[in-house]
């Protein structure tokens, strides 16, 4: 709190938010695994651009034998101990099957190749459990230990194939669904063996300047913009890559440059039973403003910022989606932040609601820096000095509006056509929208020739752009 205190950038100095090269990676693997894989993703990046060609199995394993059979003498010929035996009998019994996967490569080959590696895998612990009778003459012990053998492979077996074959449990039919469903639960609760981890590239490589002003960032759902506001936030670290605001790195200055930002996301609590007014006193005061007049003052401020002077003293449940959304803005303007940082601020807004709510965010933007998500091209278009298009974790288009406008002059095209054609058209024309007018069908499309005789080339708007950035990523 003392930090996020401080004054860190000076009032007059403008805000400038520099992200370089950053990379999001959710539930990653841990660093220990990312280094003991590394040379292995490194040969298959080679293998892909061509700089080497693929090695047999048998050549990865020429290397491993002296090791293999170091490990044999040693579990099974030297050790006295019983329960060190069985301890390093599951440990070389774990190498056998991960040699027999290098050898039989069962994903990639032929029914021999798997089933010779089914063989490995199964019979294994039989081999195993019957030397360790031979050793303890106790067959109770070794069925018992049998079973969890038996059950952990299992549970191994059926987790490689729900993750490989990305199987929804919701979903599956056809005879004992339900045993098969809660074995598959079970299997996904279990560490180690059984629940693993799913890497998702949220952001990659991602370099972007946002300077004062509104910001807008667009883009399909899962493109990476929440993850990008919420590192910019300080919420969330980037795997890799660098946020900096006015050369300050965020990672090393993180309380203290939070003291600039506002964050509202798409989803926030208010206490319903309370007023406008009770509610931002009660938040002004976990800020920490504890004198009575100036935390009125603040309060008052906020309250006039986002023009709810009209509703201050009603209970928050009376109000509209909108008049809750500003509720939120004035929460995040206590501190009086430079940077306002707002997730999908108009999503389940009517049109009256949305521009009320679009105008507000364009009078705070005068002096401050205001970067906001949002699915409705029309807010980014009327309101935003620049915007940003991401898809997949990466920039499309970086610029204005204006700009972003001009990559589709002369790619836009309208006509009218009869309904038969216009199915066929469908299919294989990028068509943007399209109404009944008459007895045939008024049609808007990109195209970069003149698709049809008849079509006119029409003034582009910025929903003909993004489209057009997307249709052209997915070709």
């Amino acid at each position: 709190m003392r930090r996020a205190s401080t004054t860190i950038i000076s009032d007059g100095v403008p805000i400038t938010i520099d992200v370089r090269n950053a990379v999001k990676i959710y539930d990653d693997y841990s660093r220990f695994i990312r280094e003991w894989r590394k040379p292995e993703r490194q040969a298959a990046r080679l293998e892909r651009e061509g700089y080497i060609r693929g090695k047999s199995g048998i050549a990865d394993l020429f290397w491993q034998f002296p090791l293999y059979a170091f490990l044999y003498y040693f579990t099974y010929l030297y050790l006295e101990s019983n329960l060190w035996l069985f301890i390093f009998a599951v440990g070389f019994y774990l190498y056998t099957v991960y040699l027999a996967g290098l050898l039989f490569c069962p994903e990639q080959g032929g029914r021999l190749r798997r089933l010779g590696y089914g063989l490995v895998y199964w019979l294994g612990p039989a081999v195993s459990l019957t030397w360790l009778q031979l050793r303890w003459d106790n067959i109770i012990v070794v069925l018992v230990f049998g079973a969890l053998w038996y059950l952990a492979a299992a549970v191994r077996r059926t987790s490689l194939k729900l993750y490989r074959e990305k199987i929804e449990i919701t979903r599956i039919t056809g005879r004992f669904r339900r045993t098969r469903k809660a074995f598959y639960r079970f299997v996904k609760l279990i560490p180690l063996i059984g629940k693993r981890k799913v890497p998702f590239k949220a952001l990659n490589q991602l370099s972007v300047t946002i300077g004062s002003g509104m910001f807008g960032l667009i883009g399909p759902n899962g493109a990476g913009k929440t993850t990008l506001m919420r590192i910019i936030c300080g919420i969330l670290s980037s795997s890799q890559g660098k946020v900096t605001i006015n050369g300050i790195d965020l990672s090393e200055k993180r309380e203290e440059l939070q003291s600039l930002i506002g964050y509202l996301p798409q989803e926030f609590g208010t206490y319903d039973n309370m007023t406008a007014y009770q509610f931002l006193d009660y938040q002004a005061m976990l800020k920490g403003l504890w004198d009575n007049d100036r935390r009125r003052a603040t309060v008052e401020r906020a309250i006039g910022a986002v023009h709810l002077e009209a509703n201050r003293h009603n209970k928050i449940r009376s109000f509209s989606g909108g008049m809750k959304q500003r509720v939120g803005i004035a929460q995040t303007l206590l501190h009086l932040p430079r940077i306002l940082v707002v997730d999908e601020p108009t999503a389940g807004l009517d049109p009256r609601e949305r521009i009320r709510f679009r105008n507000l965010l364009s009078e705070l933007a005068r002096d401050r820096v205001v970067i906001f998500s949002t699915h409705i091209i029309e807010d980014v278009s009327s309101s935003c000095n620049r915007l940003a298009v991401l898809d997949k974790g990466k920039t499309r288009f970086v610029g204005t509006p204006q700009k972003m406008v001009q990559l589709t002059r002369g790619y836009v095209w309208q006509a009218n056509v009869a309904p038969d054609k216009f199915e066929s058209m469908r299919k294989t024309a990028k068509i943007v929208h399209h109404m009944r007018d008459g007895d045939s069908i008024r049609i808007r499309l990109l195209a970069e020739k003149q698709p049809l005789p008849e079509a006119i080339e029409v003034t582009p708007t910025l929903e003909d752009s993004y489209l057009w950035l997307s249709e052209k990523e997915e070709n």
